[in-house]
């Protein structure tokens, strides 16, 4: 009897050795998924430097977060986030779907670069879109995949900054309002990884492109031209004297 209980707290410790492990290297798999798998979502680099999990209070954090930009832009950029906190619902995790309670996303960097008729992050919408259009859909007439219902998303202390042509490399830089959304995908009872992404992207392209915003950039745009064409004509009085 006592060996069979040494024998059961040798297993026992062996598990727990190997839980640790398990979640001690979890965070290394989960950054490498996504840097594998997000350029094929967005058909752009995507990239994070770390991400670190806490299974047993289901929160994660994702550090110095990147989404790269189309080819054809200047920017070699479009988003990037210095971490983006997630807190999870564990209990979920083993369902179809999983709900994220919260999302913080913290100092959200956008390059808005326009280029002929469309835009960076429009065209990166564009692409999602396509694929998902692309995806064939499951035997019960679903897209094949996990689910995900965000209940609650927040971005903080975000800045914008307009990639401006012919201005010298110039760009103009706004500073954007706290942006909140509730539920996301909670029409569809959740939607699969790509719709998800798609949702908040397209939400975060909302906010970029309202005319509110817009009107800033423009009158910031005006300032730089006139900047320039005074510093034009100075150069030409120094010529001409």
């Amino acid at each position: 009897m006592k060996n069979f209980s040494i024998v059961r707290a040798t297993l026992l410790l062996a598990l727990i050795v190997l839980l640790a492990a398990g979640i001690s290297n979890l965070g290394p798999i989960v950054a490498k998924a996504i840097n594998i798998y997000g350029p094929r979502l967005t058909k752009t680099e995507v990239r994070v430097s770390k991400v670190d999990i806490s299974l047993l209070s289901g929160t994660a954090t994702l550090s110095d977060f990147i989404l790269g930009s189309p080819k054809g832009y200047a920017s070699p950029q479009t988003i990037k986030v210095r971490s983006i906190y997630l807190d999870v619902d564990e209990r979920s995790l083993l369902g179809d779907t999983v709900v994220i309670n919260r999302i913080e996303v913290f100092r959200p960097e956008i390059f808005y670069e326009k280029r002929g008729g469309t835009d960076n992050l429009k065209t990166i919408l564009d692409g999602m879109k396509s694929g998902q259009k692309k995806s064939e859909p499951s035997a019960s007439g679903k897209t094949a995949g996990k689910r995900l219902l965000i209940k609650d998303l927040i971005l903080r202390e975000g800045t914008m900054n307009v990639v401006v042509s012919g201005t010298g490399g110039k760009n103009v830089r706004v500073n954007l309002s706290e942006l909140h959304l509730k539920n996301v995908s909670e029409e569809t009872a959740g939607a699969v990884t790509a719709e998800a992404f798609a949702a908040v992207l397209d939400a975060i392209y909302k906010q970029v492109t309202s005319p509110g915003l817009l009107g800033t950039v423009d009158r910031d745009l005006k300032t730089i031209g006139h900047k320039a064409q005074s510093a034009v004509e100075k150069m030409k009085g120094m010529f001409e004297k």
